[in-house]
C-alpha cells in the first residue's frame, strides 16, 4: 500500500539497492527544499519496495530537481498490479494537492531490465512520453581496443603515440570546470551547472564523482567525471568536454578507454555513456561515435503527465 514519506528512506529500509539519486544525501543536494516521498510497503514486508520523489512548485511536481534521473524505482519482486497501483495512487494524491502538471526523468532502461514494466505503467497514463536514445558499454574481460571499431582504434592508436596523459585529480577541479565551459561555449552547447554547485559535487560525495582528465603539453585537452551511480555495477560519463583544436586526434576516445578500464578493474558491469538525442530528435554524428565505440542502444524516458 502508499506510504506518504516524512522523511528520505535509507537503503536499511529499502529491498531493492538505491541508486545515488535515490539516496537522502543527493535528495538533499538537490534541493533545500524538501521533496514529497512515496513509498509502497506490502503488508507483508517490512522494506519499502518502491519509493518516488517530486518537488512540488506552482501546481507542478517534478522528478528529479538536479540529477540524472528520478521518477519512479522498485524491486523486480513488485507485482505488475502492484506497480500500477503505486503510480497510479501517487498521480491520484497529487491531484487532491492541486497539482495539474508532472515530469518525470526515469533511468534508462539499461540500469535494470524490469524498468521496461514500468515504461508500459507509464504510457497507460501518459502519451506524451519522449524516450530519449541512450547508449551503453557493457563491460567484460575484452580489451577496449578490440570492442571498437577499426577507425576508432586508428584514433586511439593515434591518440596513445601523442603521449597524452591522464589525471584524476581532485584538485584541479577548477580548471576541469572553465576548460568545460570555453569549449561548451565555443561549440554552442549549453552548461546548466554553476561552478559552485560542480565543486560541491565532489565535496559532498568524493567516492561518487572522480574527475578524468587528459592532457598534452601541460593543457588539458579532453575531460569528463564518472559518477559512480551504483557501486560495483553502474558508471556514469559525466559532463565530457573536448578540445576543438585536437578533433582529428579524437581524445574522448582514449578518455574513455581509461574509464572503461576503470570500470573493469573495479568490477562494474555498465558504463553509461549519456543520451545522444534531445527531444527525442537523434543527434547522428553523437550517436555514431558511441556506437563505433562498441555501445549499446536502450532508451531513457522522459514523461509529462496533466493530471
Amino acid at each position: 500500500m502508499l506510504h506518504l514519506l516524512n522523511h528520505y528512506a535509507t537503503q536499511d529500509e529499502c529491498s531493492f539497492t538505491l541508486s545515488l539519486f535515490f539516496q537522502p544525501e543527493h535528495l538533499r543536494w538537490q534541493s533545500a527544499r524538501q521533496a514529497i516521498g512515496f513509498a509502497w510497503q506490502d503488508k507483508n514486508s517490512s522494506k519499502l519496495q518502491a519509493l518516488a520523489y517530486f518537488w512540488l512548485e506552482n501546481q507542478q511536481a517534478t522528478s528529479p530537481l538536479a540529477a540524472s534521473f528520478g521518477g519512479f524505482d522498485f524491486d523486480n519482486e513488485l507485482s505488475d498490479k502492484q506497480l500500477f497501483a503505486f503510480v497510479e495512487a501517487v498521480f491520484c494524491w497529487l491531484k487532491t494537492q492541486q497539482i495539474h502538471a508532472v515530469q518525470i526523468i526515469q533511468a534508462p532502461v539499461c540500469y535494470q531490465i524490469h524498468y521496461l514494466r514500468l515504461q508500459k505503467v507509464l504510457a497507460f497514463f501518459s502519451t506524451n512520453i519522449i524516450s530519449e536514445t541512450n547508449q551503453h558499454l557493457a563491460i567484460s574481460d575484452i580489451p577496449f581496443a578490440k570492442i571498437i571499431d577499426p577507425a576508432a582504434k586508428r584514433r586511439l592508436n593515434k591518440c596513445e603515440k601523442q603521449h597524452f596523459f591522464l589525471e584524476i585529480n581532485p584538485q584541479k577541479l577548477n580548471e576541469q570546470y572553465d576548460f568545460i565551459q570555453k569549449e561548451r561555449l565555443a561549440k554552442g552547447i549549453p552548461l546548466t551547472i554553476t561552478k559552485a554547485r560542480f565543486l560541491s559535487l565532489f565535496e559532498s560525495f568524493p567516492e561518487s564523482f572522480i574527475p578524468f582528465t587528459l592532457y598534452h603539453n601541460n593543457q588539458i585537452i579532453a575531460t569528463c567525471t564518472a559518477v559512480i551511480v551504483v557501486p560495483q555495477q553502474i558508471i556514469y560519463y559525466f559532463l565530457p568536454a573536448n578540445s576543438l583544436s585536437y578533433k582529428p586526434f579524437s581524445p574522448s576516445i582514449l578518455l574513455i578507454k581509461h574509464l572503461y578500464e576503470y570500470a573493469q578493474l573495479h568490477k562494474y558491469k555498465i558504463l553509461d555513456l549519456g543520451i545522444s538525442s534531445v527531444n527525442g530528435m537523434l543527434n547522428e554524428n553523437l550517436f555514431r561515435f558511441k556506437r563505433n565505440l562498441g555501445a549499446i542502444t536502450t532508451t531513457k524516458q522522459i514523461g509529462k503527465f496533466e493530471i
